[in-house]
């Protein structure tokens, strides 16, 4: 990179992001939640107040956290994949969807919103949940990376 901050199509090659403070308080959830169900589980039937569980009440009841971990986690997913060709996104649920350049009017991240987002025409915009407000400067240095390459892609 040279020290002016501009980048060059050969130094662009493929920008990466995803969400890291949204994924590490996804994780710690999950995995406080799974704890708190499991260790109900075990106590259960030492500790019934009266009721009568079984073993299968204890599975259901571990079988009830992994799902609810499995549904905290979800916001680990988001992933954005740019190169010259195209623009590959993954939201919360559901595949990659692909963007080529030639669609892409610009790339922004407004002051107000959550996540970056990518303009088509028509004003339709599609959200980059993998770039996060939350993140910060990682937010910045991938916007910059990714609006340099935009740059690069549309000469």
């Amino acid at each position: 990179m040279s020290g002016a901050g501009a980048m060059t199509s050969s130094e662009v090659q493929c920008v990466r992001a995803r969400p890291i403070r949204t994924s590490r308080i996804a994780w710690a959830s999950a995995a406080v939640v799974l704890a708190v169900f499991v260790v109900v589980a075990l106590l259960m039937k030492r500790d019934n107040a009266g009721a009568h569980f079984t073993d299968k009440d204890q599975i259901a009841t571990v079988v009830i956290g992994v799902i609810l971990a499995g549904l905290l986690i979800m916001p680990t997913r988001p992933r954005l994949v740019a190169d010259a060709e195209a623009v590959r996104l993954r939201s919360f649920l559901g595949g990659w969807r692909v963007v080529p350049w030639d669609v892409i009017i610009r790339v922004e991240f407004p002051s107000k919103v959550r996540f970056a987002r990518l303009v088509l025409p028509g004003e339709e915009t599609l959200a980059i949940y993998a770039i996060q407000r939350a993140d910060r400067e990682r937010a910045v240095e991938s916007m910059r990376a990714l609006r340099a390459l935009h740059a690069a892609v549309a000469r």
